[in-house]
């Protein structure tokens, strides 16, 4: 079944900068290929149909990148300077709750297989959480944020408030149209682990689905193991996506 997903693509990556000068993190590369195209690649082949990608007005070169490569996904591009990364988060949710009963949103920082994917959608779903937070093992943050989960693999606390610390999130999270219409405004929170924070805090059915691998591209270190992490995928990337991303 098909879905609809949304890309923050918003962020300065104030750490990669010095870098890879001149290039937005978006289109930064990963293996030969720009980030938000391993990432758009993995939502589409674990069947996203429509992707809304939010920028900011720096980013005006990824659009016209993203469509070129993948020229059978519907876009929906957003430029906006936000405030903060709830204030991204919430502008890409309003519009995908929009025209969507629940929904996938990414991190264009965030490598995750598309079987992983599928399976964080497949699982938040038949739990009939009314959100979701990806989480992983493999913790590689100088400031990760950890979550804690339940016998019934519902998230009970985050950041601050985790006690057990064995999980982090991973930069991939489901929500359903009701949990949308009950965002609060984009000034209630100054980052996007508040409010998760908060929303496990008033007991929101909040699912939380252990993904196998995973990996977050902050640093340029990062870009170094991703790329070796993106190499050893290749081998499960659709053929004919991978012509079209080239």
């Amino acid at each position: 079944m098909s879905f609809s997903a949304g890309i923050i693509a918003a962020g300065e990556g104030s750490r990669l900068a010095a870098r890879y000068p001149g290039i937005v993190k978006p289109l930064i590369p990963v293996a030969g290929r720009p980030l938000s195209h391993w990432v758009a690649a993995s939502l589409a082949q674990a069947g996203a149909d429509a992707l809304t990608v939010l920028t900011n007005s720096r980013g005006f070169d990824v659009a016209p990148s993203l469509s070129a490569a993948f020229p059978h996904l519907s876009f929906d591009f957003i430029t906006a300077d936000t405030a903060s990364s709830f204030e991204s988060f919430r502008l890409v949710a309003l519009r995908l709750a929009e025209k969507s009963e629940d929904f996938l949103i990414s991190t264009v920082d965030a490598l995750i297989t598309p079987k992983d994917v599928a399976r964080f959608r497949a699982e938040c779903r038949a739990a009939r959480a009314e959100a979701g937070l990806a989480l992983t093992a493999h913790v590689d943050d100088e400031k990760p944020l950890w979550s804690d989960v339940d016998e019934f693999g519902f998230v009970t606390a985050v950041g601050d408030d985790a006690r057990v610390r064995r999980h982090a999130t991973c930069g991939l999270y489901y929500l359903t149209r009701d949990a949308a219409a009950r965002l609060p405004g984009a000034a209630t929170h100054a980052r996007l682990r508040d409010f998760w924070r908060a929303l496990c805090a008033q007991g929101a059915r909040v699912a939380g689905p252990l993904l196998d691998e995973t990996w977050d591209v902050d640093r340029p270190q990062d870009v170094v193991a991703a790329t070796a992490y993106a190499v050893r995928r290749r081998h499960c990337a659709d053929p004919k996506m991978e012509r079209s991303a080239s």
